[in-house]
């Protein structure tokens, strides 16, 4: 890409969609028209900054680049100093969209350290925000109760897997924090925001019995998987925020999640936070102003994304829409705290 010549500004991306046979093939779709998440099938990677899969930017004179060549040429004023250092070009981050009509594989994710050991990469911990949920939508997560190593790779050799999975009834606002080694699956018709380490390792250890059709069948990886789960009986204090609860969805070494009420405008410090923001509008519109210039401001929809660049200066977050609510995602060092206050 070209040289710098242009101050950083909120980036939007073009999304790619992926084939599933769960949910058919995701819809790549027109950035300037609005945008229902329910007609999304399939999977979406919303944004993306792997080295030979990278999103597009959409907007402004960055348009057309990709996200792993801007961070080669912006470095940490993109994502900031700390996670220029720990991930250098690749953004840390994968953020996607899910439709889930069919169900998912029963599945696990390896943590960092058996991904860098097996497969040379991120492990892979994720968090699943419910956009829209079916009545009859079902998700798998964890177990009904500690269940021996052994019993269960039985139970997945002869199928009966499913009487051991915790089952849970998922509303619209529900949160989920799926911690690697953590077992699940999903299904029945929900759309899912998810947010999850640059990573794409998964361990499928049942498909529902799509693995003994020639046309759906796809690799799977009981062996692998069989000491990377974590055994004992799910925690829903732990790992589940249900809708209303709280507005502080996770906080943890891989991510920050915040649910905001755009009621009244909020002034963001990008510097206190040392990380990118990314924004999600989960109801209304949102437009990020700066703080200190009278410029145009940048607009998100409802199901729209963006990306705030560490380097950006101060700005103000506003609602134009009554009941806009936007998801707030960072990646921050432990001891850091949120960097807005109530205008």
């Amino acid at each position: 890409m070209s040289e710098k010549k242009n101050n950083l500004y909120p980036l939007k991306f073009i999304p790619s969609g992926k084939e599933k046979v769960w949910g058919g093939h995701s819809l790549v779709r027109d950035f300037n028209k609005p945008f229902d998440a329910e007609k999304l099938i399939g999977e979406s990677w919303e944004i993306a900054g792997f080295e030979d899969d990278s999103s597009v930017i959409a907007n402004g004179f960055l348009e057309n680049n990709r996200l792993y060549d801007v961070i080669e040429t912006y470095m940490d004023e993109i994502v900031g100093d700390d996670h220029f250092k720990r991930f250098g070009n690749e953004f840390p981050l994968l953020i996607k969209l899910l439709n889930i009509q069919d169900r998912l594989s029963v599945q696990v994710h390896p943590d960092d350290d058996t991904a860098f050991d097996r497969h040379n990469c991120n492990g892979k911990t994720e968090a699943w925000y419910v956009l829209d949920a079916d009545p009859d939508a079902v998700v798998y997560m964890g177990f009904n109760r500690d269940v021996d190593p052994n019993e269960f790779y039985q139970r997945c050799k002869d199928e009966t897997v499913e009487e051991v999975l915790n089952v849970m009834h998922p509303h619209k606002g529900d949160f989920f924090f799926v911690e690697a080694g953590i077992v699940h699956s999903a299904g029945g018709g929900l759309v899912i925001a998810e947010v999850q380490e640059l990573s794409d390792a998964t361990y499928r250890i049942y498909d529902w019995g799509r693995e003994h059709n020639p046309e759906t069948a796809r690799p799977m990886h009981l062996d692998l998987a069989f000491d990377c789960i974590n055994y004992r009986k799910y925690d829903e204090k732990k790992y589940f925020v249900p809708a209303g609860s709280s507005d502080s969805l996770a906080d943890n070494d891989y991510f920050t999640v915040n649910l905001l009420d755009l009621g009244n405008p909020r002034r963001v410090y990008p510097d206190r936070y040392e990380s990118f923001i990314i924004y999600y509008c989960v109801e209304g519109a949102a437009t990020i102003v700066n703080a200190l210039e009278d410029k145009e401001g940048y607009t998100i929809r409802k199901g729209e994304w963006m990306l705030v660049p560490a380097a950006m200066k101060e700005f103000c977050l506003r609602g134009d829409a009554a009941g806009t609510r936007v998801l707030e995602m960072y990646t921050r060092k432990p001891e850091e705290k949120d960097g807005y206050v109530e205008e």
